[in-house]
This record gives structure tokens, sequence and C-alpha cells, in this order.
């Protein structure tokens, strides 16, 4: 990701990717409808914590990899930020206007636009958290969705990210001895 423009593609590639599951649905209608009760400045902080949550994680993943890119992720944060917070702004406005013309209080584009950002850095965020916890349950559960997603994130396929996965979960799974090494057989 390295600019501007980017950041829509990035939202709307991850859009195809989580609106496939369910439980994404459950939770974008349960983050509209949070929304709708709790007002735009919900969406404004959630966005940003779910962006600044998604940098950290990257951080981590970086560190753990020894390939430590600290102002390219530094770089595209500040961009997602201005760029959503752009989004969100021109939405909220939209928004604004349409109840100052109509009487009508409705917070659908501008709620509907933060879902979707906010599910976005979720699902990046879950990515990367499966990379340093293979074996956390809840993120066992989504590993085959987010398959593609780490793929990406490590510049491998998809079926390394299956090998890499079962490789952690089996290693983790063998006994250790005191010292914190393999038990032998």
């Amino acid at each position: 990701m390295h600019g501007f423009l980017s950041v829509p593609e990035h939202v709307w590639q991850k859009c195809g990717e989580f609106l496939q599951y369910p439980l994404s649905w459950l939770a974008g209608i349960g983050l509209f409808f949070i929304d709708i009760f709790a007002g735009h400045q919900f969406l404004i902080y959630m966005v940003l914590i779910v962006t600044v949550m998604d940098a950290g994680w990257g951080i981590a993943v970086s560190v753990k990899r020894k390939k430590f890119t600290l102002s390219e992720l530094m770089r595209q944060t500040i961009v997602k930020v201005l760029v959503y917070g752009c989004a969100l702004w021109i939405f909220i406005s939209l928004d604004t206007f349409i109840q100052g013309e109509t009487g009508i209080d409705l917070n659908l584009s501008s709620g509907l636009i933060g879902v979707l950002i906010v599910l976005t850095e979720g699902w990046s965020s879950a990515a990367s958290a499966l990379i340093l916890f293979p074996n956390v349950p809840f993120l066992r559960i989504m590993q085959k969705a987010l398959t593609g997603e780490i793929a990406r994130k490590l510049g491998i396929s998809e079926e390394e990210v299956t090998a890499m996965m079962t490789k952690k979960r089996n290693a983790k799974a063998q006994p250790r001895n005191a010292n914190g090494q393999f038990a032998k057989k």
C-alpha cells in the first residue's frame, strides 16, 4: 500500500474477503446498530482504535520476522488515518445535509462506511495476531478464512501459510522437558 488511492482498493479487497462469512455480517450489523444509538463519535473512535491496533500487530509481526519496517508501517498508518478520516467526514457531512433537508436523522452512509473500515482493519489485525499466536482458539477458528490475508502479509503462497500454521501448531503440541527443549521420543 503506497498511497492515498490504494487505501480504498485495500478496503474493497478486504470487504470481498470478510463479507463471505456470517460472523462478519453479524459483527457489521452489530456495529451499525451501535452506531445508530451511540452516534458518529463511536465509529470515529473505533476507526482510530482498530487502525492503531492493526499498526501495533503489524509491528509485532515485523519484529518477530526480524524484518522491522517501522517507517513504512507508520507511513501506511498515517495514510490510512487521513483517508479514513476524509471518508468519514464526507459521509458524516452527507448524513448531516440529508438530515437538514429532510429532517430525518439517519446515519446510514457514514455508519456503513465506518463499519466497513472497522471490519477491514479488524480483519487485518486478526491475521497478524494469528501469525503471532497460531494456537489461540478464537483465531484458529478463523484460520482458514484468514489464510489469504496472512499469505499477502508474509509474501508467501496460501499453501505455505497452511503448512507453516500446521507446523507451529504441532510444535506447540509436542512435549517439552524442564529446559523448554522438545522431549525425546
